[in-house]
């Protein structure tokens, strides 16, 4: 580990001041991704009246900038366009999270003018795709660049979540190249680390008292070292293969404070170069600002261009990517055309069980309203199937 947790800025996001919140309008996919925490069409597409009423509440509740709208497969609601116009004109940021399948240039189009402000993709070699069975996490690629291109030239922002697993972790290093290599066209890329719940020998799962029939969740496991995949392995595996690769913030658990829940990593550069990364002490000028100026936080990336090189009088790590940056163009005058921007890479390690203990993300960004209150998306299935967060008691 080549960081200190000194030298990170902790995100200030909290329950009630929290930059995001979450929705879901369908629980219908066409996908069957192995190890997904939703199970698939229990209730069918949510009417737009009550998408309405969740977004309002969401909003009310959480005070955020921005509203993800999950499922099962977002683009298969018939209102879709409906939905991203309802929280575009509360001044919110749209966010559509997509396995991607659906998209055309005209529904890109029809987005864009309903205010859309991203796309998330899912895409990863485990979901089963027509066309792309037996692929390699690198060969997937290929996909993703394609989904890049169609998104910028329909200028939505784009970026991609990436489930990591013991199987392709060895793979991060090319997709995080390919990334990078893409930083006009890609601005996220969240790599997320397996998880499910556990079977304990000897203990049986609750929920509200009542014992639980494991075999309810999709994502319950019987061995650990399926789910024991942390972001720091992430990290360890990135550092290895990029020697400029720093994270300048992060969010703990709640349970386990030493883990890194957020591991949050944003280049600086050019599809050319990667000149370096924001240090902490940037992001947290950032989040200030945005919330003296506009009363909330932002969980997004700003387009800051060259002009992120000015922070570098206070953030020593801006200092070191700006000295490259002109050490290149001394070099090669041509670079000083090129764009500069900005991209995040967010290593995160989601609710999981650690000695029966839930660990959750402590300021989680995607909480989402079920039956009056803000609970955390990743368990939304447990409510569902059992009718509250389960835990374990012992047989």
């Amino acid at each position: 580990m080549n960081f200190v947790r000194e030298d990170l800025f902790r995100m200030p996001w909290s329950k009630t001041d929290n930059p995001g919140a979450w929705i879901e309008v369908t629980d219908v996919c066409n996908l069957n991704c192995p190890g997904c925490f939703r199970k698939n069409s229990l209730e069918g597409h949510k009417a737009l009246k009550d998408i309405k009423e969740d977004i309002l509440f969401s909003h009310k509740s959480t005070n955020c900038s921005r509203i993800c709208i999950s499922g099962g497969e977002p683009l298969m609601h018939p209102d879709i366009i409906e939905v991203v116009k309802f929280i575009s004109a509360l001044k919110l940021k749209p966010i559509i999270l997509s396995n991607g399948e659906l998209l055309t240039t005209g529904l890109i189009s029809e987005l864009k003018k309903a205010g859309l402000y991203q796309f998330y993709l899912h895409v990863d070699a485990n979901q089963g795709r027509p066309g792309w069975t037996g692929k390699t996490e690198s060969g997937m690629n290929e996909l993703r660049q394609y989904y890049a291109g169609l998104l910028h030239k329909g200028k939505i922002k784009c970026g991609f979540n990436i489930t990591i697993r013991h199987s392709n972790l060895g793979d991060v290093k090319d997709i995080v190249g390919w990334f990078r290599k893409n930083i006009s066209k890609v601005s996220h890329l969240s790599l997320i680390a397996f998880r499910g719940i556990p079977r304990y020998e000897g203990y049986e799962m609750v929920a509200d008292g009542q014992r639980v029939d494991p075999k309810l969740f999709s994502n319950n496991v019987k061995n650990m070292d399926e789910i024991d995949i942390s972001t720091m392995d992430i990290y360890n595996m990135l550092s290895e293969s990029f020697s400029n690769v720093y994270p300048c913030s992060y969010l703990p658990g709640t349970s386990r404070l030493d883990t890194y829940k957020m591991l949050i990593i944003n280049n600086i550069g050019s599809d050319s170069v990667i000149y370096g990364e924001m240090g902490g002490k940037t992001i947290q000028f950032y989040q200030f600002m945005v919330h003296l100026l506009f009363g909330k936080y932002d969980a997004t990336v700003p387009s800051a261009g060259k002009t992120v090189f000015l922070l570098s009088v206070f953030d020593k790590h801006i200092r070191k990517a700006f000295a490259k940056y002109l050490k290149a163009v001394a070099m090669n005058p041509m670079r000083l055309f090129d764009g500069i921007h900005v991209q995040s890479m967010v290593l995160q390690q989601p609710f999981e069980m650690i000695d029966r203990e839930a660990n959750l993300c402590d300021g989680c960004v995607n909480l989402m309203p079920y039956n009056g209150r803000m609970i955390n998306s990743c368990r939304l299935d447990e409510y569902r199937l059992a009718g509250g967060p389960v835990n374990f008691r012992k047989i």
